[in-house]
């Protein structure tokens, strides 16, 4: 699970690459110290490290990101400042990024390793933009080293020659290699008409655990149902909705008379969870044999969780999550991701 230290998150997938985010910023999450150096008017970034594991020696990646939601283009240079503190800059501790495409700015490559290692002995990083000197946002580092820690002892890293904090005379061979990304064949599934029956356990259970007036469409059905094959029918039933997420349920009917919730698994979520067969803001792809999730822990969406389903032929397989709980500006686009897959799309039928 996600694990937060001071301003500071981590979370490691299933193949434990893991990232690292400042997670102080917006929705009154203040930093944990006060920060001298820093100018009281000046609005917090985030900053963001990916690690992958293993003994390679690629370097991880370092992204900065200034306004989450500035209407201006981030500029093509800008330079991150780490202060130490007493609030005043490092030594050597400038540092040259430049804007990566998706509306963040990235450290050089040759940069990281001085980087990370200033940055433990650093309370802030400050952002400037252009060839200015001029504050325009920050992140705090309090915490930054406990959760280099954390990343260390998950890869296996602590006490090897490529660990960055407990550093250690063990091989940098000697890292344990990141696990093999699981592989999940997709089987497509197809949508059923609108005028196909639904069973009366389908709508009783809709009866039962739906709140008519909370959803979008109150009075009206919105019943779905799709062949998984072999006898096998999922039915979505809309079953509420609030300001910015809306849910459904969903039953699994095998043959004429059985139907029981489908619960979709995932982490911290188990088949006796009371929502395990919830979904919200889902959507259904018959073609790829997916069912894709989105719940936005609030409107601007930059915190909540996005899931992805396949169906293997068997059974719905997590086969993506992405996860943040902080709401600290970032967007979706960059949330860490706990759980990566390759899946294979199904065949295409021939006509």
């Amino acid at each position: 699970m996600p694990k937060d230290y001071r301003d500071w998150s981590v979370s490691c997938s299933n193949i434990k690459t893991c990232t690292t985010v400042s997670i102080s910023g917006l929705n009154e999450m203040s930093v944990s110290t006060p920060l001298r150096g820093v100018p009281a008017d000046v609005e917090m970034g985030w900053l963001l490290l990916e690690i992958a594991a293993g003994p390679t020696t690629a370097k991880p990646k370092i992204i900065y990101s200034a306004m989450y939601n500035s209407p201006q283009p981030t500029p093509k240079v800008g330079s991150l400042r780490i202060i130490g503190r007493d609030g005043r800059s490092l030594r050597d501790g400038d540092f040259v990024v430049t804007a990566d495409g998706s509306g963040v700015s990235q450290l050089r490559s040759t940069d990281v390793d001085r980087f990370i290692a200033l940055a433990q002995t650093g309370r802030a990083v400050l952002y400037s933009s252009g060839n200015s000197r001029k504050i325009t946002s920050f992140a705090s580092l309090s915490g930054f080293v406990a959760a280099l820690r954390a990343i260390e002892a998950t890869q296996g890293r602590t006490g090897t020659a490529a660990a960055w904090v407990d550093v250690g005379r063990i091989a940098r061979e000697r890292v344990p290699p990141a696990p093999a990304t699981p592989r999940i064949n997709a089987v497509a599934f197809t949508k059923l008409p609108a005028r196909t029956n639904v069973p009366k356990a389908v709508l009783e259970g809709r009866a039962a655990e739906c709140n008519d007036s909370e959803r979008y469409d109150p009075g009206g059905q919105g019943i779905e149902g799709f062949s998984l094959g072999k006898g096998r029918i999922l039915w979505s039933i809309p079953c509420g909705a609030g300001t910015y997420n809306a849910w459904s349920k969903f039953y699994l009917q095998e043959g004429r008379t059985s139907v029981i919730p489908y619960p979709f698994l995932a982490p911290e979520r188990t088949p006796s969870d009371q929502d395990a067969h919830s979904l919200v803001n889902a959507s259904i792809d018959p073609e790829s044999g997916q069912i894709s999730t989105f719940w936005k822990g609030r409107g601007i969406a930059d915190c909540g969780t996005a899931e992805t389903f396949t169906w293997d032929g068997t059974r719905f397989v997590l086969t993506k999550l992405l996860e943040m709980n902080a709401c600290g500006g970032l967007t979706p686009d960059f949330w860490p991701q706990r759980v990566k897959t390759e899946v294979v799309p199904p065949a295409k039928e021939k006509r």
